[in-house]
């Protein structure tokens, strides 16, 4: 066996350990809809209202990343149980797609920190 296909092989191992993930996923239009009543409760508060919108609007970045990023390549990788030709590139997009979304999440929280402080 080579090391190219050693490290492919376990790439594909390791990824199964993010399997049942996508529940968590689920909570990001529940933080959507709490920024939305955040800015709604804030309204009078022309910072905190910002923040609020702010926080809503890269949560909503942040679905939009995943699903024209991340779902494709979970989906032509079966999940990361099938390992089509184009499984590098594929790998790629779903390791950026995750990095950029760390980031946008990490900004939300920051504006959604920032707001409630207010």
């Amino acid at each position: 066996m080579s090391t190219r296909s050693g490290w492919r092989r376990h790439y594909f191992v390791a990824q199964q350990a993010y399997a049942g993930w996508w529940i968590v996923g689920l909570l990001l239009p529940l933080a959507f809809l709490a920024n939305t009543g955040n800015a709604i409760v804030l309204r009078a508060d022309a910072p905190a209202l910002t923040l609020s919108v702010a926080a809503a609007a890269l949560i909503v970045l942040n679905l939009v990343i995943f699903m024209l990023f991340t779902q494709p390549a979970n989906a032509a990788t079966e999940n990361w149980t099938v390992q089509p030709d184009n499984w590098e590139t594929l790998r790629r997009q779903w390791e950026y797609s995750h990095a950029v979304n760390a980031a946008v999440t990490l900004l939300a929280f920051g504006c959604t920190t920032l707001a409630s402080l207010r």
